[in-house]
C-alpha cells in the first residue's frame, strides 16, 4: 500500500524503512539505494536491514557544502566497513561539472534542467533517481535488476520506489516499478 508522508524526519524514515525493506523481500530484490547526508538514516536503517537485503548508501561528496569536508559521520563509515552494504561518496549526478558552471556563471543546463523537472514530483523523486544512477555508475548496483532507491527532504528518507535503474550515459533504460511511499505536502 503507498504511503503518504508530510514531513521528512526520524519518524518517517523509520516507516518508510520498514516499507521499502518488506516490499523488497516481497518481491526478492536484492539491492536498496539509501541517501544519507550525515550518517544518520545509514546508522537507522543498518540496525533494521533484513539479512537478505544490501544496502548501498549515496552521501554527499567531500567538499558540498564547504571545500574539504566530509559530512558523512565516521564512525558510521566504520560500521559500514567489511560488511555486505557499501558507502558510495563520489560527484552527485546533477551536480558535477555543470554544476560549477552554473554556479559560476548562472547558466542553465541540461543536468539542472532535469533536476528541477524531477523536483516537480518532490525532492525525494530527484535525489531517489539520482543516486540510483550514481550507484549504477559505480558498479554497485546493476542496471538489469529491479532495485529500491529512496529519497529524502532535509533530513531522512520521505520518498522510494522500486525502479530499474541505469548509467547515466544511457536514459533511454530507466523503467520505473512501483512507488512505494512519497512526501505529499497536500492537507486533506
Amino acid at each position: 500500500m503507498l504511503c503518504y508522508f508530510n514531513k521528512s524526519d526520524d519518524e518517517t524514515t523509520r516507516i518508510l524503512l520498514g516499507k521499502i525493506f518488506e516490499r523488497a523481500t516481497e518481491r526478492g530484490i536484492r539491492d536498496v539505494v539509501l541517501p544519507s547526508t550525515t550518517g544518520e538514516t545509514a546508522r537507522i536503517a543498518l540496525g533494521v536491514v533484513p539479512d537478505e537485503l544490501r544496502l548501498v548508501i549515496v552521501t554527499h561528496s567531500v567538499g558540498f557544502r564547504k571545500p574539504d569536508q566530509d559530512e558523512f559521520n565516521n564512525e558510521v563509515r566504520d560500521l559500514y566497513s567489511g560488511t555486505r552494504h557499501s558507502v558510495l561518496t563520489a560527484t552527485h549526478l546533477f551536480r558535477g561539472l555543470d554544476g560549477a558552471f552554473y554556479k559560476s556563471s548562472g547558466g542553465i543546463y541540461p543536468p539542472q534542467i532535469f533536476a528541477t523537472a524531477l523536483r516537480l514530483f518532490g525532492q525525494g523523486t530527484k535525489v531517489a533517481i539520482e543516486i540510483s544512477m550514481m550507484a549504477a555508475d559505480s558498479g554497485l548496483v546493476s542496471v538489469n535488476d529491479w532495485i529500491v532507491s529512496a529519497g529524502g527532504t532535509g533530513q531522512g528518507i520521505d520518498t522510494a520506489y522500486i525502479l530499474k535503474t541505469c548509467h547515466s550515459s544511457d536514459f533511454s533504460t530507466f523503467r520505473f516499478g512501483e512507488l512505494i511511499g512519497i512526501r505529499s505536502d497536500l492537507d486533506f
